[in-house]
């Protein structure tokens, strides 16, 4: 049984440039202001335009200073088995050999387009190799907007609840519609 040992659980925000255009200011950033001022969830937030700042301060996250962050947010663009840094592709596999198992107590959500769209053996490959409570993201394509919500009611479901199935549950049948029209998903083993 997967259980978190906190009630709590702070965010560690990694995000990627969302448009190429600079003066456009879209950012998980106010996101994340909010969640702060309406359930007191901490957060680290940077910004990673290159592949090497995003493994940086994915190994400062894995650092004892920040264990309090239990929630690794990965906001990307994304492809299948990959986030995206412009075109040149992370892969899950790359991500789990930085963190190969460092990740014990966390909850990595890929907060991007399609990232998840694989099979399931391949994120509970991921889960082994890490240690990781569980990954959660989206096998579709998604808007930022209706991401963004989703992202929003599923970190505050995580306040409520310890045990990983109790929150896929409530996910589930909550939000039933949006979940299925995103395709979001969480893996556990």
């Amino acid at each position: 049984m997967k259980i978190a040992r906190e009630y709590n659980k702070d965010i560690f925000c990694l995000e990627g440039d969302w448009e190429r255009d600079l003066r456009v200011k879209r950012s998980i950033k106010f996101t994340l202001e909010y969640l702060n001022d309406c359930f007191s969830i901490k957060n680290i937030h940077r910004n990673c335009a290159v592949r090497e700042q995003f493994i940086k301060y994915l190994k400062d996250f894995m650092l004892k200073k920040y264990s309090r962050y239990s929630i690794l947010y990965l906001a990307f663009h994304g492809d299948p088995n990959a986030i995206l840094f412009g075109r040149v592709p992370l892969t899950l596999n790359e991500i789990a050999e930085i963190c190969e198992n460092r990740l014990s107590n966390k909850i990595v959500h890929f907060g991007s387009c399609s990232s998840l769209n694989m099979d399931k053996r391949r994120l509970k490959n991921f889960i082994y190799k890490t240690n990781a409570l569980c990954v959660s993201g989206y096998r579709k394509r998604i808007d930022f907007n209706p991401g963004t919500v989703l992202d929003i009611l599923y970190f505050e479901k995580w306040q409520n609840y310890k045990d990983v199935r109790s929150v896929e549950k409530r996910m589930h049948t909550e939000y039933r519609s949006l979940v299925k029209n995103l395709g979001f998903t969480m893996v556990y083993v």
